[in-house]
């Protein structure tokens, strides 16, 4: 079967494209997808390039995010059948590739409403903003809500669940222009830290300590100079470093105002639990009502992935990438 696999050589990372791979095996409790679409996500480019936080190790083959069809369930398999449409999070990557192998409880049965694209594109990124807010986060209709790297693909997805519930919600972005899809989704301030000095116009607007929730993609500066805006016993998410880590200076930012600190990977959340399931189920009924819209940017073959991957790498996507690969 064709897939994508990163090797390390030396300390370069090289992408194959389109290898022939030997058709994954399957224990008693998993599932074999045929992977009609993989979704591509940060977490992607950092395996590519060595960066992950949560090591693989290598030759990888590549992608954690897809949709497809079930074509055969292990022995003790319980809640798939051969037919079903399904979307999933691979925490051992390998969905890149025509053909996948995981556990039941990494995926979730698309209902009819939701297509195969659908599914790919909101699994990961719509997934995990919804823990973000709900699971880590605990959103309420009387939060501000601070959001950096809105104009992305999870920034979009969180703005849409925040107003969904009542809060006021602003946002930063690092790339001119992506400030105007937040604001298309009910955002209420979005700054371009290219060219405001977004402190200063939050506080402006809404006072000296307006923020509640802060869920961060940003880490280093950007998180540093964040913290001024919070509010005594508030709360910070990180969900991404893409300007580095935080500073060593974290302990004594979290003690001048009792603040709580959380990083969250979804990998790490029981896909068993009632939190998982039912925030599932609650995605694909948004979706199905039209109540959360994914933007889907660019779909690309999967010999095309380096054009996927350059585009992502760009910072101008304003919305989601998938891999076709049937």
């Amino acid at each position: 079967m064709k897939g994508i696999q990163i090797n390390k050589i030396d300390e370069n990372f090289h992408r194959s494209l389109g290898v022939n791979l030997p058709k994954p095996d399957l224990n008693h409790h998993e599932i074999l997808v045929e992977v009609h679409y993989g979704g591509l996500n940060y977490a992607d480019l950092m395996m590519c390039n060595g960066s992950y936080p949560h090591p693989k190790g290598y030759p990888l083959n590549a992608g954690i995010e897809f949709s497809g069809i079930v074509v055969k369930c292990g022995s003790e398999v319980q809640k798939f059948s051969v037919g079903d449409r399904v979307a999933g999070f691979s925490e051992d990557a390998g969905a890149f590739s025509e053909y996948l192998s995981v556990p039941e409880a990494s995926v979730t049965k698309l209902i009819d409403e939701v297509s195969l694209e659908a599914g790919a594109a909101y699994y990961v990124q719509t997934t995990t903003a919804f823990h973000l807010l709900n699971t880590i986060g605990k959103v309420d209709a009387s939060d501000i809500v601070l959001i950096h790297a809105i104009g992305g693909g999870v920034g979009l997805n969180l703005t849409q669940l925040a107003k969904h519930v009542g809060a006021t919600v602003i946002g930063t972005v690092g790339t001119s222009g992506k400030e105007k899809r937040p604001l298309e989704c009910g955002a209420d301030q979005v700054l371009d830290r290219t060219k405001q000095e977004f402190t200063q116009e939050i506080q402006q607007k809404f006072g000296k300590s307006p923020v509640r929730l802060l869920i961060d993609s940003t880490g280093a500066d950007i998180l540093n100079e964040s913290f001024d805006l919070m509010q005594n016993l508030g709360h910070v998410v990180s969900y991404g470093e893409a300007s580095g880590k935080p500073y060593d200076n974290l302990w004594s930012q979290l003690v001048l105002r009792s603040l709580t600190f959380s990083r969250l990977h979804i990998g790490h959340i029981d896909h068993k639990s009632e939190d998982w399931l039912q925030a599932q189920n609650i995605i694909q009924e948004m979706i199905k009502n039209k109540k959360l819209k994914l933007f889907i940017e660019h779909t690309f073959a999967l010999e095309d992935f380096n054009l996927a991957y350059q585009a992502l790498d760009s910072r101008k996507i304003s919305g989601k990438i998938l891999i076709k690969l049937k």
